[in-house]
Order: C-alpha cells, then sequence, then structure tokens
C-alpha cells in the first residue's frame, strides 16, 4: 500500500484525481495520505486541488452510486460486515440524507455508504446533495488551511492535538444525536 501512495503522490494532482475517484467506488485508502502531502508540495494550489479533489470524488460517488444500483448487494458485501450493512440500512430508514452527509466521518468506509445508497435505492438528487456537503465539509478545510498557512499548519495541529480531538468528540456526539432525529 506504502508503495500504492507514493507513486500517486509522485504523479500530483493526477495521483489526487484518481484517488478521489476510486475511493468513492472501490479504495479504502484515507485521501488524505495521498491529497495532504500534495497540498503541501504546492501551497499556493492547495485550495483548487481540494476542489478537484471534491469534483472527482462526486464522479466517483456517482459511478458507485450506480454501481450499487445495478450489482450493489454482492459487491457491497466485499467491503463491509453483515453487522455495518444492517447498522447502514437502520441509518438509511432513520434519515438517508443525514447517513449521507456524514459518511465522511464514520468509521464505515465511504465507498460502503455510496454502495449502499445505490441498494438502498435513495433518491439520486438526495443522495449527490448530500455527497457534496460531506466532501466539501471534509476536504475543503484541509485545501484552505494548507493554502494559508502552509506546513506551519502540522506545527500547530500537534500543538492543539488534544483540542481538535475533543472538539472532533463533541461534533461524533452531536450527529449521533441528530441521526435519531428524522430530518
Amino acid at each position: 500500500m506504502d508503495n500504492l501512495i507514493e507513486l500517486l503522490i509522485e504523479y500530483g494532482v493526477f495521483g489526487i484525481m484518481v484517488v478521489a475517484f476510486a475511493e468513492a467506488i472501490f479504495l479504502p485508502l484515507p485521501m488524505e495520505l495521498v491529497s495532504i502531502p500534495i497540498y503541501l508540495l504546492n501551497p499556493e494550489k492547495a485550495f483548487f486541488y481540494s476542489i478537484l479533489l471534491i469534483i472527482f470524488s462526486i464522479l466517483g460517488s456517482t459511478a458507485g452510486y450506480y454501481l450499487g444500483k445495478t450489482i450493489g448487494k454482492p459487491l457491497l458485501n466485499k467491503f463491509i460486515s453483515e453487522a455495518n450493512f444492517n447498522r447502514l440500512n437502520a441509518l438509511y430508514s432513520r434519515n438517508s440524507f443525514l447517513a449521507i452527509l456524514t459518511s465522511s466521518f464514520t468509521p464505515i468506509p465511504y465507498e460502503a455508504y455510496v454502495l449502499s445508497a445505490g441498494v438502498f435505492n435513495i433518491g439520486f438528487k438526495k443522495f449527490i446533495l448530500a455527497a457534496i456537503i460531506s466532501r466539501a465539509i471534509r476536504h475543503l478545510p484541509q485545501g484552505i488551511l494548507i493554502a494559508i498557512y502552509g506546513d506551519t499548519i502540522l506545527t500547530h495541529l500537534k500543538s492543539y492535538t488534544l483540542i481538535v480531538c475533543l472538539v472532533i468528540f463533541l461534533v461524533l456526539l452531536l450527529i449521533k444525536k441528530l441521526l435519531k432525529r428524522p430530518l
């Protein structure tokens, strides 16, 4: 896997586009392993790169959604356990928009959400809107922060790791509470 990551980083922005597209369908690789090193190589273009990442992730999400509609259940079984499949089904039953919206921040791989949206026949407009917002919330701040601060942001993140973890924990608690309510 390390060789693949190094190769994708070597290809720069094209590596970001390939991983962003593939991650939404079949590649359980956190985008940040490829995108952040590339952003740091060219901080003045980090914001633009994050926009490209979102565009290609949405293109991959669209392909994954339609794959889910056609051959989704057997394909989905390759990525997640039956327990996670049942969790996704329950999440979609409660609030499909919020489930997709929060998909970038859960331990269940994003491609599982994408494929299952097709499997569970979630409306495409609802799916794509939630996917765009979800991807933007996750990836735009990285591009913006690196464009503004460059690699000094890493020093700041190391200094504030405990605070960042606490904020993430509180956000996850809020999301869990919101998932219990219909939208």
